[in-house]
Protein backbone atom coordinates (compact mmCIF):
# COMPACT_ATOMS: atom_id res chain seq x y z
CA UNK A 1 0.00 0.00 0.00
CA UNK A 2 1.40 3.62 -1.16
CA UNK A 3 2.26 5.91 1.93
CA UNK A 4 0.11 8.55 2.18
CA UNK A 5 2.48 11.58 1.50
CA UNK A 6 6.22 11.63 -0.10
CA UNK A 7 8.83 14.51 1.37
CA UNK A 8 10.97 14.93 -0.82
CA UNK A 9 14.43 16.95 0.27
CA UNK A 10 17.35 17.52 -2.74
CA UNK A 11 20.81 17.65 -0.41
CA UNK A 12 23.81 19.77 -1.85
CA UNK A 13 26.28 21.48 0.05
CA UNK A 14 24.35 22.13 3.48
CA UNK A 15 25.67 20.37 6.21
CA UNK A 16 25.23 23.28 8.57
CA UNK A 17 21.77 22.66 8.10
CA UNK A 18 20.22 19.31 7.26
CA UNK A 19 20.06 18.18 10.58
CA UNK A 20 17.84 20.89 11.85
CA UNK A 21 15.88 20.20 8.37
CA UNK A 22 16.06 16.41 9.23
CA UNK A 23 14.59 16.84 12.51
CA UNK A 24 11.83 18.94 11.56
CA UNK A 25 10.65 16.32 9.32
CA UNK A 26 11.11 13.40 11.33
CA UNK A 27 9.28 14.89 14.18
CA UNK A 28 5.67 15.20 12.13
CA UNK A 29 2.71 14.17 13.88
CA UNK A 30 1.40 12.56 10.96
CA UNK A 31 3.10 8.57 10.70
CA UNK A 32 2.74 7.87 6.97
CA UNK A 33 5.28 9.66 5.22
CA UNK A 34 7.82 8.47 2.89
CA UNK A 35 11.04 10.27 2.84
CA UNK A 36 13.09 10.86 -0.13
CA UNK A 37 16.73 12.64 -0.14
CA UNK A 38 18.46 12.89 -3.30
CA UNK A 39 22.33 13.38 -2.62
CA UNK A 40 23.18 15.70 -6.00
CA UNK A 41 27.09 15.06 -5.13
CA UNK A 42 27.44 16.79 -2.48
CA UNK A 43 30.96 17.81 -1.69
CA UNK A 44 30.79 18.61 2.00
CA UNK A 45 29.13 15.94 4.87
CA UNK A 46 25.75 16.55 4.32
CA UNK A 47 24.91 12.71 4.14
CA UNK A 48 26.89 12.04 6.98
CA UNK A 49 25.11 14.82 8.95
CA UNK A 50 21.71 13.41 7.76
CA UNK A 51 22.67 9.57 8.77
CA UNK A 52 23.30 10.99 12.24
CA UNK A 53 20.02 12.40 12.55
CA UNK A 54 18.22 9.11 11.38
CA UNK A 55 20.52 7.26 13.56
CA UNK A 56 18.31 9.37 16.55
CA UNK A 57 14.60 8.47 14.70
CA UNK A 58 14.45 4.58 14.81
CA UNK A 59 10.48 4.60 14.30
CA UNK A 60 11.51 6.26 10.84
CA UNK A 61 14.49 4.49 9.59
CA UNK A 62 12.46 1.91 7.37
CA UNK A 63 10.35 5.17 5.98
CA UNK A 64 13.44 6.73 4.62
CA UNK A 65 15.39 7.02 1.13
CA UNK A 66 18.63 8.06 0.51
CA UNK A 67 19.33 8.26 -3.52
CA UNK A 68 22.98 9.47 -4.76
CA UNK A 69 23.96 10.67 -8.00
CA UNK A 70 27.50 9.67 -8.92
CA UNK A 71 28.18 13.28 -10.20
CA UNK A 72 26.20 17.23 -9.16
CA UNK A 73 23.07 17.38 -11.91
CA UNK A 74 21.52 20.33 -10.60
CA UNK A 75 18.12 20.88 -8.48
CA UNK A 76 15.59 20.74 -11.57
CA UNK A 77 17.30 17.39 -12.32
CA UNK A 78 17.43 16.26 -8.57
CA UNK A 79 14.34 17.63 -7.97
CA UNK A 80 13.07 15.08 -10.93
CA UNK A 81 14.78 11.94 -9.72
CA UNK A 82 13.20 12.63 -6.27
CA UNK A 83 9.42 12.47 -8.05
CA UNK A 84 10.36 9.04 -10.12
CA UNK A 85 11.43 7.59 -6.35
CA UNK A 86 8.17 8.68 -5.17
CA UNK A 87 5.27 6.96 -3.82
CA UNK A 88 2.44 8.86 -2.20
CA UNK A 89 -0.48 9.75 -3.30
CA UNK A 90 0.59 13.81 -2.23
CA UNK A 91 4.13 15.01 -2.60
CA UNK A 92 5.77 17.88 -0.45
CA UNK A 93 9.36 19.10 -1.54
CA UNK A 94 11.41 20.49 1.33
CA UNK A 95 14.55 22.56 0.41
CA UNK A 96 17.94 20.99 2.97
CA UNK A 97 18.70 24.34 4.16
CA UNK A 98 14.88 24.90 5.54
CA UNK A 99 12.46 23.22 8.01
CA UNK A 100 9.01 22.59 8.53
CA UNK A 101 6.61 23.07 11.73
CA UNK A 102 6.00 19.76 13.26
CA UNK A 103 1.84 19.77 12.13
CA UNK A 104 2.16 21.03 8.85
CA UNK A 105 2.19 17.46 6.59
CA UNK A 106 -1.18 16.52 9.17
CA UNK A 107 -2.64 19.58 8.36
CA UNK A 108 -2.21 20.07 4.91
CA UNK A 109 -2.78 16.14 3.78
CA UNK A 110 -6.42 16.28 6.26
CA UNK A 111 -7.02 19.76 4.17
CA UNK A 112 -6.59 17.60 0.91
CA UNK A 113 -8.93 14.52 1.93
CA UNK A 114 -11.17 16.97 3.54
CA UNK A 115 -11.64 19.49 -0.04
CA UNK A 116 -10.61 16.61 -2.19
CA UNK A 117 -8.43 18.96 -3.28
CA UNK A 118 -5.09 18.73 -5.98
CA UNK A 119 -2.83 21.76 -4.31
CA UNK A 120 -3.27 22.71 -0.87
CA UNK A 121 -1.68 25.97 -0.44
CA UNK A 122 -0.01 27.76 3.43
CA UNK A 123 1.73 30.86 4.40
CA UNK A 124 5.24 30.66 4.57
CA UNK A 125 7.87 31.84 7.47
CA UNK A 126 10.72 34.06 6.06
CA UNK A 127 13.87 33.99 8.57
CA UNK A 128 16.34 36.26 8.23
CA UNK A 129 18.44 35.31 11.63
CA UNK A 130 17.32 38.35 13.85
CA UNK A 131 14.07 37.86 12.85
CA UNK A 132 11.32 36.00 11.35
CA UNK A 133 8.39 37.55 8.91
CA UNK A 134 5.27 35.26 7.74
CA UNK A 135 4.59 35.27 4.09
CA UNK A 136 0.88 35.35 2.80
CA UNK A 137 0.15 33.15 -0.31
CA UNK A 138 -3.04 34.24 -1.61
CA UNK A 139 -5.45 31.54 -3.00
CA UNK A 140 -8.46 32.82 -5.08
CA UNK A 141 -11.95 30.42 -5.00
CA UNK A 142 -12.04 30.67 -8.97
CA UNK A 143 -8.98 28.19 -10.88
CA UNK A 144 -8.91 30.71 -13.78
CA UNK A 145 -7.67 33.73 -11.01
CA UNK A 146 -5.44 31.57 -9.63
CA UNK A 147 -3.30 30.37 -12.72
CA UNK A 148 -2.94 34.38 -13.71
CA UNK A 149 -2.08 34.90 -10.32
CA UNK A 150 0.73 32.24 -10.52
CA UNK A 151 1.71 33.91 -13.74
CA UNK A 152 2.72 37.47 -11.91
CA UNK A 153 5.04 37.18 -8.75
CA UNK A 154 3.10 39.27 -6.80
CA UNK A 155 0.12 37.68 -4.16
CA UNK A 156 0.53 34.05 -4.98
CA UNK A 157 3.73 32.52 -4.50
CA UNK A 158 5.00 30.50 -7.39
CA UNK A 159 7.24 28.46 -4.90
CA UNK A 160 7.23 24.24 -4.77
CA UNK A 161 7.91 24.04 -0.86
CA UNK A 162 4.56 25.64 1.25
CA UNK A 163 2.41 23.59 -0.87
CA UNK A 164 1.13 19.90 -0.50
CA UNK A 165 0.62 18.67 -4.81
CA UNK A 166 -1.42 15.36 -5.37
CA UNK A 167 1.45 13.11 -7.00
CA UNK A 168 -0.66 12.20 -10.42
CA UNK A 169 -0.01 16.52 -11.16
CA UNK A 170 3.50 16.53 -11.04
CA UNK A 171 3.98 12.92 -12.70
CA UNK A 172 2.34 14.35 -15.96
CA UNK A 173 5.30 15.31 -18.36
CA UNK A 174 3.91 18.92 -18.66
CA UNK A 175 4.56 19.68 -15.11
CA UNK A 176 8.99 17.94 -14.63
CA UNK A 177 11.22 20.76 -14.63
CA UNK A 178 13.28 20.64 -17.85
CA UNK A 179 17.30 19.82 -16.85
CA UNK A 180 19.39 22.74 -16.60
CA UNK A 181 16.48 24.81 -15.31
CA UNK A 182 17.73 25.36 -11.94
CA UNK A 183 16.48 29.16 -11.02
CA UNK A 184 13.01 29.53 -11.81
CA UNK A 185 12.05 26.02 -11.79
CA UNK A 186 9.56 26.22 -8.97
CA UNK A 187 7.63 28.99 -11.13
CA UNK A 188 8.11 26.44 -13.98
CA UNK A 189 5.92 23.66 -12.35
CA UNK A 190 3.55 25.65 -10.19
CA UNK A 191 2.72 27.43 -13.30
CA UNK A 192 1.51 23.91 -15.43
CA UNK A 193 0.39 22.29 -12.04
CA UNK A 194 -1.77 25.47 -11.50
CA UNK A 195 -3.39 25.19 -14.79
CA UNK A 196 -3.49 21.43 -14.42
CA UNK A 197 -5.36 21.44 -10.73
CA UNK A 198 -9.20 21.34 -10.38
CA UNK A 199 -8.67 22.30 -6.93
CA UNK A 200 -6.54 24.38 -5.27
CA UNK A 201 -7.45 25.35 -1.31
CA UNK A 202 -5.62 27.07 1.53
CA UNK A 203 -4.51 26.56 4.56
CA UNK A 204 -4.48 30.39 7.16
CA UNK A 205 -1.38 29.25 8.71
CA UNK A 206 2.35 29.46 8.23
CA UNK A 207 4.40 26.30 8.53
CA UNK A 208 7.29 26.00 6.28
CA UNK A 209 10.47 28.16 7.98
CA UNK A 210 12.66 29.49 4.51
CA UNK A 211 15.61 30.02 5.37
CA UNK A 212 17.40 33.44 3.99
CA UNK A 213 21.01 33.55 5.41
CA UNK A 214 22.54 30.67 3.82
CA UNK A 215 24.93 32.01 2.03
CA UNK A 216 25.72 29.08 -0.05
CA UNK A 217 21.75 29.16 -1.81
CA UNK A 218 21.07 29.49 -4.95
CA UNK A 219 19.25 32.76 -4.89
CA UNK A 220 21.91 34.53 -3.68
CA UNK A 221 24.05 35.99 -6.16
CA UNK A 222 22.17 37.04 -9.61
CA UNK A 223 25.08 35.40 -12.54
CA UNK A 224 24.60 34.27 -16.13
CA UNK A 225 22.58 31.12 -14.94
CA UNK A 226 19.84 33.23 -13.78
CA UNK A 227 19.58 35.49 -16.50
CA UNK A 228 19.89 32.80 -19.11
CA UNK A 229 17.31 30.41 -17.18
CA UNK A 230 14.52 33.77 -17.27
CA UNK A 231 14.78 33.73 -20.76
CA UNK A 232 14.31 29.80 -20.99
CA UNK A 233 11.61 30.15 -18.37
CA UNK A 234 9.36 32.62 -20.53
CA UNK A 235 10.70 30.42 -23.96
CA UNK A 236 9.16 27.25 -22.62
CA UNK A 237 5.91 28.94 -21.19
CA UNK A 238 5.16 30.86 -24.20
CA UNK A 239 5.58 27.84 -25.93
CA UNK A 240 3.23 26.07 -23.30
CA UNK A 241 0.72 28.66 -23.60
CA UNK A 242 0.28 28.32 -27.64
CA UNK A 243 0.02 24.57 -27.66
CA UNK A 244 -3.02 25.36 -24.80
CA UNK A 245 -4.21 27.76 -27.73
CA UNK A 246 -4.31 30.50 -24.84
CA UNK A 247 -1.37 32.54 -25.97
CA UNK A 248 -3.03 35.91 -26.49
CA UNK A 249 -5.31 35.43 -23.64
CA UNK A 250 -2.81 35.59 -21.57
CA UNK A 251 -0.29 37.70 -23.31
CA UNK A 252 -0.91 41.01 -21.42
CA UNK A 253 -0.43 39.12 -18.32
CA UNK A 254 2.93 37.53 -20.01
CA UNK A 255 4.28 40.94 -20.78
CA UNK A 256 3.57 42.48 -17.30
CA UNK A 257 5.71 39.47 -15.31
CA UNK A 258 8.51 38.65 -18.01
CA UNK A 259 9.28 42.72 -17.62
CA UNK A 260 8.33 42.29 -13.76
CA UNK A 261 11.24 39.61 -13.93
CA UNK A 262 13.79 41.78 -15.87
CA UNK A 263 13.31 44.59 -13.50
CA UNK A 264 14.38 42.82 -11.06
CA UNK A 265 16.92 40.63 -11.83
CA UNK A 266 18.56 43.65 -13.43
CA UNK A 267 18.04 45.38 -10.12
CA UNK A 268 19.82 42.01 -8.47
CA UNK A 269 23.11 41.42 -10.21
CA UNK A 270 26.20 43.04 -9.07
CA UNK A 271 27.40 42.74 -12.82
CA UNK A 272 27.25 45.40 -15.36
CA UNK A 273 28.17 43.36 -18.22
CA UNK A 274 24.97 40.98 -17.77
CA UNK A 275 22.97 43.95 -17.81
CA UNK A 276 24.49 45.12 -20.68
CA UNK A 277 24.39 41.71 -22.34
CA UNK A 278 20.51 41.46 -21.44
CA UNK A 279 19.39 44.82 -21.97
CA UNK A 280 17.29 43.87 -24.86
CA UNK A 281 15.18 41.20 -23.87
CA UNK A 282 11.64 41.64 -23.77
CA UNK A 283 11.68 45.08 -25.51
CA UNK A 284 8.84 44.91 -26.51
CA UNK A 285 6.68 44.12 -23.56
CA UNK A 286 8.90 46.68 -21.78
CA UNK A 287 7.08 49.25 -24.08
CA UNK A 288 3.84 48.06 -23.55
CA UNK A 289 3.41 47.83 -19.79
CA UNK A 290 6.48 50.00 -18.03
CA UNK A 291 4.52 52.53 -17.16
CA UNK A 292 3.08 49.89 -14.47
CA UNK A 293 6.14 49.73 -12.59
CA UNK A 294 7.22 51.70 -9.84
CA UNK A 295 9.72 54.97 -10.08
CA UNK A 296 12.60 52.90 -8.78
CA UNK A 297 11.76 50.01 -11.19
CA UNK A 298 11.31 52.44 -14.02
CA UNK A 299 14.51 53.84 -13.51
CA UNK A 300 16.48 50.89 -13.45
CA UNK A 301 14.88 49.58 -16.83
CA UNK A 302 15.33 53.19 -18.50
CA UNK A 303 18.90 53.27 -17.84
CA UNK A 304 19.52 49.68 -18.95
CA UNK A 305 17.41 50.72 -21.90
CA UNK A 306 19.43 53.33 -22.55
CA UNK A 307 22.84 52.22 -22.34
CA UNK A 308 23.93 53.72 -19.20
CA UNK A 309 25.08 50.68 -17.11
CA UNK A 310 27.77 52.76 -15.08
CA UNK A 311 24.55 54.37 -13.71
CA UNK A 312 22.53 51.76 -13.52
CA UNK A 313 25.21 50.42 -11.46
CA UNK A 314 25.53 53.19 -8.75
CA UNK A 315 22.16 52.67 -8.24
CA UNK A 316 22.31 48.84 -7.92
CA UNK A 317 24.47 50.01 -5.14
CA UNK A 318 22.55 52.56 -3.58
CA UNK A 319 19.41 50.12 -3.25
CA UNK A 320 21.81 47.81 -1.91
CA UNK A 321 23.09 50.14 0.77
CA UNK A 322 19.68 51.22 1.26
CA UNK A 323 18.41 47.53 1.87
CA UNK A 324 21.35 46.95 4.38
CA UNK A 325 20.83 50.18 6.86
CA UNK A 326 17.20 48.90 6.69
CA UNK A 327 17.67 45.93 8.05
Amino acid sequence: MNPKVSILVPVYNVSGYIGRCAESLFKQTFSDIEYIFVNDATPDDSIKQLEKIIALYPDRKNQVKILHHTRNMGLAYTRNTAIDASSGDYLCVVDSDDYIEPDMVETLYNKAILEHADIVVSNVFMEYGDRTVVIGDYVDPDRKENFKNIIIYDITCPSLWNKMVRRSLYKRQDCRVPEGLNYYEDRHVMTRLYFFATKIVKVEQAFYHYVQYNTNAITKTKNRMHFENVVRFWELFDAFLKEQNLYEKYRPIIAYAKIQGKVRIMIDTHTSCLRKEYADIFSEEEKECISQFTPGERLMLNLVRHRLFFTAQLFHNFLVLKNALKF
